[in-house]
């Protein structure tokens, strides 16, 4: 079972789609990360 389920994930900065349809689970004991440039939104 997940501890963290993401379907269709959408970001929007305005006008601007940022992040469109992102799905991920997150199991017990994964460890992620995020990774982007500084100033980027995270």
């Amino acid at each position: 079972m997940s501890m963290l389920s993401i379907k269709d994930l959408q970001v929007y900065y305005g006008a601007i789609n940022a992040i469109k349809g992102i799905s991920f689970d997150v199991e017990q004991g994964e460890i992620i990360a995020l990774i982007g440039a500084n100033g980027a939104g995270k």
